[in-house]
């Protein structure tokens, strides 16, 4: 799926973004490995309690089994069988300094696999260890939203959890720092794909919640942060903005969704023809 495609892509970048010092402890990465060094720790490692930060906790001893563990999810490529060995080295070593890693790993997987049952499970144990992991939290957003039917018994429960996930990826992903691996153009295009994510996700939850004015608003800039928008998103702006009477705009973004080869786009072509007649009878109300 394209769509999945560029997700997956936009995580690959966040990871180089917030290997960056000034957000280190955003999302986790596995500890560097010096050249020509083993994946094994050397068989003496320093304290623990000496090596951690003031005011953190130590990071808990590393054994030879764990690293081999680790080592072998986190380099195969198969998704089943990565998910297999993310699920046993979770259970086997749930305090291990690779814990948080290890979810948001399997939360990856599981977005691609659309299994996004065992998805909401290991990203709500990423975020309980990490609250500002913003790969997390914008697959969970993302995610929460358009996997909860709004006749769900528990749809505002998870609207409600969806629309902080989103809020708080905006505030961290807005307030990211540029690191000097990147290029200006790089690092403004993998902020763009997070924050476009992140809006299409609260632009879903408004949607649901049928509050279309915010909804457009989300909507707005999920399409114009991304330079391949989501045929979702653009039939969801055309509709929420028809919803509101500005018909000369919900025309306009029907016509970029009719573009798009998919099982929207017919529907998109005729709802931009019937926009277009509307726009032409009445009255537009004033931008909010």
């Amino acid at each position: 799926m394209k769509v999945m495609a560029r997700i997956l892509a936009l995580i690959a970048l966040l990871a180089l973004v917030v290997s960056a010092p000034v957000l280190a402890q955003s999302t986790p990465q596995p500890p560097p490995k010096q050249p020509g060094t083993p994946a094994q720790p050397p068989a003496k490692q320093p304290d623990a309690a000496a090596a951690a930060p003031a005011g953190q906790p130590p990071a808990p001893p590393v054994n030879p089994e764990e690293e081999a563990a680790y080592k072998a999810f986190f380099e195969t490529k198969d998704q089943a069988a990565a998910a297999k060995l993310g699920e046993e080295f979770v259970l086997k070593f749930p305090m291990s300094r690779y814990a948080e890693f290890g979810y948001t790993k399997l939360t990856q997987i599981y977005l691609s696999t659309q299994e996004l049952d065992k998805l909401a499970v290991v990203g709500e144990k990423a975020l309980a260890l990490n609250p500002n992991n913003m790969d997390v939290l914008t697959i969970m957003c993302w995610t929460t939203a358009r996997g909860t039917r709004s006749d769900a018994l528990d749809a505002t429960q998870k609207y409600d959890k969806a629309e902080k996930y989103g809020r708080r990826a905006v505030e961290l992903l807005t307030a990211l720092a540029k690191p000097e691996a990147l290029t200006e153009e790089q690092f403004k295009k993998t902020r763009d794909e997070g924050l476009s994510m992140a809006h299409s996700g609260l632009g879903v939850v408004q949607f649901r919640r049928q509050l279309f004015t915010e909804a457009a608003a989300e909507f707005d800039l999920a399409v114009k942060l991304t330079a391949n928008p989501d045929p979702t998103d653009l039939f969801l702006h055309g509709f929420v903005l028809k919803a509101a009477k500005r018909h000369a705009e919900a025309a306009e973004v029907f016509g970029r969704c009719g573009l798009l080869p998919g099982p929207f786009q017919d529907s998109c072509k005729k709802e931009q023809a019937e926009n277009k007649k509307l726009a032409e009878t009445t009255l537009t109300p004033p931008k909010p």
